[in-house]
């Protein structure tokens, strides 16, 4: 017979996970990464797409393609826009709309997590 695993060393190393991402008639529209991006827009006070982009690790413009999907996806705009002074540049914040979905993904992550919490409680005592 071949050497064959503990299978108690394997059981060690079985875990789980759970991903999720909010839908709009049967068509994704918020999942980690982009909700991360609705939170850096929402949260950061210079109201740079530029710099919530990069904090997320995306290019500026595929921060901006993410926000027209959306968008697109739900037949309304998630942001709101606005030229800057002379010296060039603009705004970007979040409208009702993306708040409402940041919220929305944010509390049924928070559900999420302690489901994630419980189900892990009782592997370990499997």
């Amino acid at each position: 017979m071949e050497n064959q695993p503990n299978i108690e060393d394997l059981k060690s190393k079985v875990d789980f996970g759970i991903k999720f991402w909010l839908e709009f008639e049967n068509r994704s529209i918020l999942g980690s990464g982009w909700a991360e991006l609705l939170d850096r827009i929402e949260n950061h006070e210079e109201g740079s797409l530029t710099l919530a982009a990069k904090e997320c690790g995306y290019s500026y413009k595929y921060a901006w393609n993410i926000l027209k999907k959306i968008e697109k996806r739900t037949g309304m705009p998630v942001v709101i826009t606005g030229k800057g002074g002379r010296g060039g540049g603009g705004w970007i914040k979040l409208n009702d709309w993306g708040h409402y979905l940041l919220k929305i993904y944010k509390e049924y992550l928070n559900e999420i997590i302690k489901i994630e919490k419980k189900l892990g409680e009782t592997m370990k005592t499997s």
